[in-house]
């Protein structure tokens, strides 16, 4: 059972703090519900019923420091395999986001990122599907990154940089 102000993430919404745990009836009878406010949205929140199994499925708690600098680090080597066949390729991406195992959103980042930089190299430009998951995935991923390490979501990037060419 989650308390009023633990700070868990949640699906694509990322980190969010449990404002209230109340009991509300939207029709279906009375329940328990999350409100969810999203830590780098303040103008939206979310309510989601307790006992849904799509909360259960979504919500994670938080990385620890330890974990996000492990994965970070992760991210200066390796090879990054480019899917070139468009429907393959975004349904794998999608799905990885949907898993919401951080390490592989990170990878699915950092080939997006490799991609768009050699595009960039011919004079060409990611496609838009990629280009959107890509901020996809950068802002989930980074809003629990700049929660854990304390710092704005705008320098994660350079955070991240400056630790992988050390």
């Amino acid at each position: 059972m989650l308390e009023k102000g633990h700070i868990i993430v949640y699906g694509a919404s990322g980190v969010c703090r449990i404002e209230e745990i109340r009991i509300c009836d939207y029709g279906a009878g009375k329940k328990e519900y999350y409100i969810l406010q999203p830590v780098f949205d303040l103008r939206s929140s979310l309510s989601i019923p307790a006992d849904s199994p799509i909360f259960a499925s979504h919500a994670r708690e938080l990385l620890s420091e330890k974990e996000v600098l492990e994965i970070i680090d992760s991210l200066g080597s390796g090879e990054t395999e480019w899917i070139s066949n468009d429907k393959e390729r975004i349904e794998t991406f999608r799905a990885l986001l949907e898993g919401g195992v951080r390490k592989d959103i990170a990878t699915l980042i950092r080939t997006l990122y490799l991609h768009k930089k050699e595009l960039a190299e011919k004079g060409k430009k990611l496609r838009s599907n990629d280009e959107n998951i890509m901020q996809r995935a950068e802002k989930l991923l980074f809003g629990e990154f700049a929660w854990v390490l304390g710092i704005d979501p705008k320098e994660v990037i350079p955070f991240i940089k400056s630790r992988i060419e050390k």
